[in-house]
């Protein structure tokens, strides 16, 4: 082996130590029923079937989001970025107005209740 290849960068992840490597393949057989039972768990985290099976084998499941939560979380997001935007310029020395962070705070609050959508959706009928 030369040095040019000694040098050389491995890509991708780093390897894992062999304690951690996973070596052992564990086969199992699901009926039609069983199968769309797993599929129909597994969508809301989006994982692979094996993955998903052995995160629940081994209590390590993430958080999935109820599906009534999905659309007001994805509403937040706009006034989350906003939020952080603000952190970000405190952390920088960047000072924002008060009323700014105020009005970013009561949108938050107005959003979480579920007022900021529908004052929304009368501003876009009173523009029509």
């Amino acid at each position: 082996m030369s040095l040019d290849e000694t040098k050389r960068r491995r890509r991708g992840p780093a390897p894992l130590d062999a304690a951690d490597k996973r070596r052992h393949s564990v086969s199992v057989r699901l009926n039609d029923a069983e199968l769309a039972r797993l599929d129909a768990l597994r969508e809301t985290v989006r994982m692979q079937r094996g993955e998903y099976l052995r995160a629940a084998a081994l209590h390590r499941l993430p958080p999935s989001i109820p599906a009534v939560n999905r659309r007001a979380w994805a509403e937040l997001a706009r006034t989350a970025a906003n939020l952080n935007q603000l952190a970000h310029r405190l952390n920088a020395g960047e000072a924002p107005a008060l009323a700014e962070v105020r009005a970013a705070v009561d949108e938050l609050r107005r959003r979480l209740i579920g007022v900021g959508h529908d004052l929304e959706e009368r501003q876009d009928e009173s523009q029509d």
